[in-house]
């Protein structure tokens, strides 16, 4: 654990890795208020942090929607480090597959949380997985059918997304983590973005973060089997994501890390 304040922020994407926080068992938070971190549970965000990171314009940030954090700022400063996982962070689900740009509040939520952690090393977290196993999640929820699917649809970038939360905030380390086998990455990516060894978690948080954080992925996984999309775009949709592997591979100032 390093000795700098940091900041270490899970931002996305929606439904790769959920509901981290309550995944953090007795047993691992009193290792965690060891060594001085505070994992923020999803109370205290929505009460404490939400309104300063969705904040839409710079006035705001200012006037109204810092002053959650200001009024908690004591309790944080006692802590070295600072855990926050909210994989909608960047915006709802429909934001990331079916706007002209994936997430594009993403820019504006990243700058916010420079903002408010200006006194900390700010570490970023983004788990990705398959466009074609995101797609077929929002498929299977008939309030995001808007339009009919055909090969013509678009087909997003991660490695653009990437590009754009990195420099949001220079000053930040980006992480992304290739979701492509969930069981495996996951207590490497948990035990990072909590600033633990991996062989810290206890065997009931592995449970948890197995079959609770990786549900909606694994789930998106089984309805590939039922749910099917038009094979071109299938097809550009798996070579773009190979694509982004590379390109986030080669990217200057990130790190991809993959199972």
């Amino acid at each position: 654990m390093s000795n700098q304040r940091t900041a270490s922020v899970h931002l996305g994407a929606n439904r790769v890795a959920t509901s981290l926080t309550d995944c953090v068992s007795d047993h691992l938070r009193k290792i965690l208020t060891s060594v001085s971190t505070k994992a923020i549970s999803r109370k205290e965000y929505v009460e404490h942090l939400r309104a300063t990171i969705v904040a839409t314009d710079s006035l705001g940030l200012l006037q109204s929607a810092i002053e959650p954090v200001l009024k908690d700022k004591k309790t944080l400063d006692t802590f070295q480090h600072i855990v926050i996982s909210e994989h909608a962070l960047l915006g709802p689900l429909e934001d990331m597959l079916t706007k002209k740009t994936m997430f594009p509040k993403a820019k504006r939520r990243v700058q916010n949380i420079g903002h408010a952690f200006s006194d900390r090393d700010i570490r970023i977290h983004l788990a990705i997985a398959p466009q074609a196993e995101c797609f077929i999640s929002l498929l299977a929820d008939e309030d995001f059918l808007t339009a009919p699917i055909t090969g013509a649809t678009p087909v997003h970038s991660w490695a653009n997304l990437v590009a754009r939360i990195r420099d949001a905030c220079p000053r930040a380390e980006v992480t992304v983590w290739n979701f492509e086998k969930p069981d495996e990455i996951m207590p490497s990516f948990f035990s990072s973005l909590l600033g633990i060894e991996n062989d810290l978690l206890d065997r009931r948080t592995r449970h948890d973060i197995s079959t609770k954080a990786c549900q909606h992925l694994k789930n998106a996984k089984l309805l590939t089997k039922i749910v099917q999309i038009e094979d071109e775009l299938q097809t550009r949709m798996d070579v773009q994501y190979e694509l982004d592997l590379s390109a986030i591979a080669s990217m200057p100032n990130v790190s991809l890390a993959r199972s």
